[in-house]
């Protein structure tokens, strides 16, 4: 299990007045709390890491990568069967292909994509980084900022996504003092450093 950085942090001041707008807050709290209890490491990633750290997008989804293994699926299961729809056969498979499987809020609707953390070298050091925020008293793990921008950009080469491309725009223009080193050297080792230094243009 990867150790991370325990600095807390604080979201920015319109993120909480955003994400109270609908359920998204109290299921990221829930699922943050039941994670924890298990001693499941996570991070949140995706939209809502762009909320805390950039500006808000509207998203029904809650997206996470978990660090688990297969005698944690019995577990998963159990943390959300209460209130939430989840299959354990995909739980077991997610976690033997290091894919992904989903946990879906039955009153609220709420789809959360739980991402099986791969083992490579950049995914290791991602998680490694991630940073713990309070988030209306919660505390909540959330993937580095420079984090979000390399797999933005590197969703987008993937997919040509100019939306990904705009939100690490956002970040890299919202957050100070960010690790340039870090960002410039997993660019190039992920292909992306062009698309890094266009997102840095102002």
């Amino acid at each position: 299990m990867g150790l991370a950085r325990t600095r807390s942090c604080t979201p920015r001041r319109s993120v909480l007045w955003y994400l109270a707008m609908s359920e998204q807050l109290e299921f990221l709290k829930d699922i943050a709390r039941r994670l924890d209890s298990a001693r499941i490491p996570y991070m949140v990633t995706g939209s809502l890491a762009l909320v805390l750290y950039a500006r808000p997008r509207m998203t029904r989804d809650v997206d996470l990568v978990i660090e688990c293994r297969e005698p944690d699926a019995e577990t998963i299961v159990h943390l959300f069967t209460p209130d939430c729809y989840v299959d354990e056969q995909s739980v077991r498979a997610a976690i033997a292909g290091r894919t992904m499987f989903n946990v879906i809020h039955n009153q609220w609707i709420i789809k959360a994509d739980f991402i099986v953390r791969k083992d490579e070298p950049y995914r290791r050091e991602e998680f490694a980084r991630r940073r713990r925020f309070d988030v209306d008293g919660t505390p909540v793990w959330v993937t580095a900022a420079e984090d979000l921008v390399l797999s933005k950009l590197h969703w987008s080469r993937d997919t040509g996504s100019e939306l990904q491309r705009e939100d690490a725009r956002a970040v890299l223009h919202s957050v100070q003092g960010l690790d340039w080193a870090y960002l410039e050297k997993w660019a190039v080792a992920l292909g992306i450093q062009e698309l890094l230094a266009e997102a840095r243009k102002p």
